[in-house]
């Protein structure tokens, strides 16, 4: 299993995810296969995207992408989900539906721009002056407010 995921999203963005599945599994071609992803919220536990993608009646070697899509959460952070993968065999004989294959991945995405940090560069002596500088004019105005009230 690889899944592809945006390392880095905006709030409230709407994203695809694609998951490729490749396996074998024993087909007597009787029986329909499917691959189903969940993509899970992991602070909520919810399902927040589900799809499936058909395999087919023969699955004994296989390579399917499943796509997902899910819109981020509104607020900057990292955001957890659980990637769920399922291989699910619909019995021809049987009627019944059968899972072959679970997995869960953990994957994380961080919703928001990302602030740099400013940096200051040049000699020490210059950056302490022009620090005190700026401490000494903030100060002398909240003095000149305090004499004015």
């Amino acid at each position: 299993m690889n899944y592809s995921i945006p390392q880095q999203a905006g709030p409230g963005q709407r994203i695809e995810t694609g998951t490729t599945v490749s396996g074998s599994c024993i087909s007597d071609g009787e029986d329909y296969y499917s691959v189903r992803v969940d993509l899970i919220d992991v602070p909520s536990s919810l399902i927040v995207s589900s799809n499936s993608t058909p395999i087919g009646y023969n699955a004994t070697n296989f390579t399917v992408t499943v796509e997902n899509m899910v819109t981020t959460p509104s607020n900057n952070g990292t955001w957890h989900i659980d990637v769920d993968v399922y291989v699910i065999r619909a019995g021809g004989t049987s009627g019944s539906y059968l899972l072959d294959y679970r997995t869960t991945s953990d994957a994380t995405i961080l919703v928001g721009a990302v602030t740099p940090i400013p940096e200051f560069s040049g000699p020490p002596i210059l950056i302490v002056a022009l620090s005190l500088f700026a401490f000494a004019t903030t100060i002398l105005r909240r003095r000149r407010r305090a004499f004015k009230t």
